[in-house]
């Protein structure tokens, strides 16, 4: 029993450092007239098995994941491991911030901000006996799928590929053959350097690295953000030019952004946000009164209330925005209950100003349809609310009440990673990869469920079929993008004037499982 109570002595001593108890005992053990110099090779193994044990020790780097793709500004590192020792966090060669573990557990350290596009972060591990280990991790923020009423975007490599309606140039080319099938995915050769892409209804936004913005598609109401509103052409379903990705003025910091249906949403890397577009009920946040069926600005207006946002969203008339500490503000339209403020309002009735949702626990994501809005807490657990006429709420009760003005939680999902939303359906990639989809489903099984036959969809219960692994989505009104981790790219849904990118689909009409997509 000796031995053993010494060498856990030994193991104590070595993590607290106490060398010099370890030598003066050994001393002790080899020089006195009652020594035990037959004790010192317990000591010796006992410091040779804590050596071994204490190379052996690792840690796990559990968020962010290598090769994720994240839409928040703002990332948490989250570690694991099993010794004590101090962890240093680095961006390349910047130091994040240094913090240290006094016992095995898993921690997540103060979030930062992330770089346009590219990341990776060092996580350095300063153990008790003085060694260094060290893991880095390479992730990516910003937008790489996106979809509209009917076109659709991918991103790759800093270049935006584009497909589908093109009525408006929501394509991008500079010119259209009018209202006619585009089944051939394109790339942009008018930019580049481009790391996030937001697409809604009939207009399409792309950021580049340096901050920079640039929109085309409709105008009518001043959502190209770049001065005028007449760039429209005199007929959509006529052939023509059309008005090209186009630099919004006075904007070099953008890190996100949003389309609406008639109006957009820029969040800058201060944490602020600007809005242009449409604004007859409040939808742009600024603060204005006496608005009107024909209030927009075709310029770039402050939001008003809002600090340290990290991620925008915008429904049909309402915007929303989500800050570092969980918080979710909501302005414009609330005729859903899209306010989540327990009350609905008329269809006129204006909201000019961002009012806090009560009553959610700390919100980590956030998306929304047309007018509803999901909210993903830091457990994992899902909360909704607004518009439920076809489920999208995913509370059950089939699509009652609706519309729902308060958050209620999703229901069968405790495990959610992200959420997205787009038109009147709504998904949930879970942690471990699958994807879950509610509300409206359609002739064409836009949820990918493996019903055709069911129209809508009140709870999510049923995963999309043919597919795992799956690390990004891109939500459209009613056809629907996923990047896996393997960098394959599949789409489902209706297929309305090609927006799925694909030639051989056109004469059904749409893809009710998903489908590979290819880029040229």
């Amino acid at each position: 029993m000796i031995p053993r109570l010494i060498i856990k002595k030994v193991k104590e001593a070595i993590l607290k450092r106490k060398v010099t108890f370890i030598l003066s005992t050994i001393l002790a053990l080899s020089c006195k007239p009652n020594s035990r110099p037959d004790l010192i090779p317990f000591f010796l193994l006992g410091i040779a098995a804590n050596q071994a044990e204490l190379n052996q020790s690792s840690f796990q780097i559990l968020s962010p994941k290598e090769g994720e793709i994240i839409t928040v500004y703002q990332v948490e590192t989250t570690i694991q491991t099993d010794i004590s020792g101090e962890f240093e966090v680095y961006d390349e060669e910047r130091k994040l911030f240094s913090v240290p573990i006094h016992s095995p557990s898993s921690q997540t350290f103060p979030p930062f901000k992330p770089k346009n596009g590219e990341n990776t972060i060092q996580v350095r591990f300063k153990k008790p006996d003085g060694t260094i280990l060290q893991k880095e991790v390479n992730f990516y923020f910003g937008t790489k799928l996106s979809a509209g009423g009917a076109h659709s975007g991918f991103l790759k490599n800093g270049e935006v590929y584009t497909a589908g309606r093109n009525n408006f140039g929501q394509l991008g080319t500079g010119n259209s053959t009018g209202d006619e099938n585009n089944d051939v995915i394109v790339k942009l050769n008018s930019i580049s350097n481009i790391f996030s892409i937001h697409f809604n209804q009939n207009n399409s936004m792309a950021i580049a690295k340096n901050g920079r913005v640039y929109t085309w598609g409709n105008n009518a109401k001043g959502q190209l953000g770049i001065g005028n509103n007449n760039t429209n052409p005199a007929n959509p379903r006529a052939a023509g030019n059309r008005q090209p990705p186009t630099l919004v003025p006075g904007i070099d910091d953008a890190v996100m952004g949003a389309y609406g249906f008639n109006h957009a949403l820029i969040l800058k890397s201060d944490g602020t946000v600007v809005a242009f577009g449409q604004n007859n009920v409040g939808q742009l946040g600024n603060g204005a009164n006496n608005l009107n069926a024909d209030s927009f600005s075709m310029d770039p207006v402050a939001v008003v209330g809002l600090r340290d946002v990290i991620q925008v969203i915008a429904g049909s008339e309402h915007s929303a925005a989500l800050t570092e500490n969980g918080e979710v503000y909501v302005w414009g339209r609330n005729q859903y209950g899209n306010l989540g403020n327990g009350r609905l309002s008329a269809a006129n009735a204006a909201q000019s100003i961002p009012v806090k949702v009560e009553g959610l626990p700390g919100i980590k994501q956030i998306a929304n349809g047309r007018d509803h809005i999901l909210a993903l807490a830091s457990d994992g657990r899902i909360y909704s609310w607004g518009l439920n006429a076809s489920g999208q709420l995913g509370i059950g009760g089939n699509g009652s009440p609706n519309p729902t003005p308060i958050p209620t939680q999703v229901l069968n999902i405790l495990n959610a990673s992200s959420v997205w939303a787009g038109g009147t359906q709504s998904f949930s990639i879970l942690k471990s990869g699958e994807v879950k989809g509610w509300g409206a489903n359609g002739n064409t099984a836009n949820l990918a469920i493996g019903e055709t036959n069911t129209l809508k969809v009140y709870e999510p219960n049923k995963a999309v079929v043919g597919i795992d692994n799956v690390i990004h989505f891109g939500c459209g009104a009613t056809h629907n993008f996923v990047l896996l981790g393997n960098g394959e790219i599949y789409g489902w849904g209706w297929n309305f004037k090609g927006s799925l990118g694909r030639q051989d689909l056109q004469a059904n009409w749409g893809a009710p499982n998903p489908v590979s997509i290819t880029l040229p």
